[in-house]
């Protein structure tokens, strides 16, 4: 079983709770909250012929923690976080056919890396992207899907000085991939599928060209 079967539940759980725990993804967040700030005045008078008038006014603000959705905006605002897509669709945009999301290659594409390390990026990209897409009910097709994850972090071991610097970077393409409701479910269910099972890690120059 390749190691990324436990993160896969962190990943589907913050999704999730980007998402709101809804099967829509349209971002609408709430409406700002109006309560307990609420302040008012009203003045009224009357004379003794049994008539009156009144007006008053009142306004109010609230304020709440932002939610994950909203903070995640954000830093895609600042900047800090990439614009990704976000559409229905599970294998989303892939103008080039190379099999990564156009969002997830430029990404890759701005990271401070040697070409070299950039490949390796995008080969790990290719095998996360394979398992939304992968018929769950082929189990040569899920041990193919289960290899080309081996070979990737082979090939990551061997671009990076330290492998600890090719996770990091291979958890963020995981997170990016899985960034919809819809595709942090199929993610699942691919982990599900290959639970319990084997891939024997792969020798020599595994890296793609």
């Amino acid at each position: 079983m390749h190691a990324r079967v436990a993160s896969a539940t962190v990943v589907v759980a913050v999704v999730l709770a980007a998402c709101g725990g809804h099967s829509s993804d349209s971002g609408v967040a709430p409406p700002a909250s109006q309560g307990p700030g609420a302040t008012g005045t009203g003045t009224s008078t009357g004379a003794d012929t049994g008539t009156g008038t009144g007006t008053g006014t009142g306004t109010g603000t609230g304020t709440g923690t932002p939610t994950l959705r909203e903070r995640i905006a954000a830093l895609e605002r600042s900047g800090a976080y990439p614009t990704l897509d976000r559409s229905t669709d599970i294998a989303g945009p892939d103008t080039n056919s190379n099999g990564v999301r156009d969002d997830i290659e430029a990404w890759i594409q701005t990271q401070p890396l040697n070409d070299a390390q950039k490949k390796a990026l995008m080969q790990d990209a290719r095998a996360t992207q394979r398992t939304l897409l992968v018929d769950l009910n082929d189990k040569a097709a899920l041990q193919k899907a289960g290899e080309g994850f081996g070979a990737s972090f082979n090939c990551g071991m061997m671009q990076f000085p330290e492998y600890s610097d090719f996770s990091k970077f291979a958890g963020k393409i995981e997170a990016m991939t899985a960034n919809t409701r819809q595709r942090a479910e199929r993610y699942m269910r691919y982990n599900a599928a290959r639970s319990g099972s084997s891939t024997r890690s792969p020798d020599g120059d595994t890296c793609e060209p």
